[in-house]
């Protein structure tokens, strides 16, 4: 299988070969990335942030690298990026309230499984996978299949904004077998209970975020079912 898929790769790499924005970002480290890529300034919404500015031409392409062509070195980039940005949040979090908990439990934005059987995988899923394998003092806990997403909707492009909220409303539910487990020890979720899972910092990781009606539906789906310290952080905005 990955000799087919190194194969495809070659092909389509013939028949759409790189940008000069894609050779570039490409060849930066992480840390170049970080450091050169512009930032996102104005957090799309409240209690999120983002890393860097989606117009810029070199940004556009990391994630559609991420996105759509699954590279490595994309995620790569991207996942660091994330964990700076998470570096940040937890200490302006524990700056603003009491909590001192050092796990952080990573939600990466879920898709319907129409769309994950479409494009093959959840490219958020592969930017929390990364973070994870930075996580050196392992403070993370990944949960891939607490909050579900049940309903796609259509491009955002041509909607204004009170129709883009209004089209996010009901797209997300909370997975009712994980909240059965209340007063239960959840050994693969660092041993919390659900109780415990609920006064933790929960952080939805996206790739994009655009006017934030679906990072906000997330977030509020969450706060819903009893989660009280929920943000969201976006590789570009």
């Amino acid at each position: 299988m990955s000799f087919i898929n190194t194969i495809y790769q070659i092909i389509i790499n013939a028949l759409f070969p790189l940008s000069n924005e894609e050779k570039v970002v490409l060849n930066y480290s992480p840390r170049e990335a970080y450091d050169l890529l512009p930032k996102s300034i104005t957090p799309p919404i409240e209690n999120t942030i983002s890393a860097f500015a989606y117009k810029d031409p070199r940004v556009t392409k990391l994630i559609w690298h991420i996105k759509y062509k699954k590279s490595k070195r994309a995620i790569t980039i991207g996942g660091y990026a994330l964990t700076q940005m998470l570096d940040r949040s937890r200490l302006d979090l524990q700056n603003k309230s009491n909590l001192i908990d050092p796990v952080c439990v990573l939600i990466p934005m879920p898709i319907t499984p129409q769309r994950r059987k479409e494009r093959g995988f959840n490219q958020c899923e592969l930017l929390t996978d990364e973070i994870k394998r930075l996580d050196k003092e392992n403070r993370i806990v990944i949960i891939n299949n607490l909050l579900l997403r049940i309903h796609n909707i259509a491009h955002q492009t041509l909607k204004d904004r009170a129709a883009r909220l209004e089209s996010t409303k009901g797209i997300f539910s909370i997975n009712k077998e994980i909240m059965k487990l209340n007063n239960v020890n959840i050994k693969e979720y660092n041993n919390m209970t659900i109780e415990q899972l609920k006064k933790t910092q929960i952080v939805i990781i996206d790739d994009v975020i655009t006017t934030g009606s679906t990072m906000r539906e997330a977030m509020d789906t969450l706060k819903s079912a009893g989660f009280e310290n929920v943000i969201g952080i976006s590789l570009a905005h």
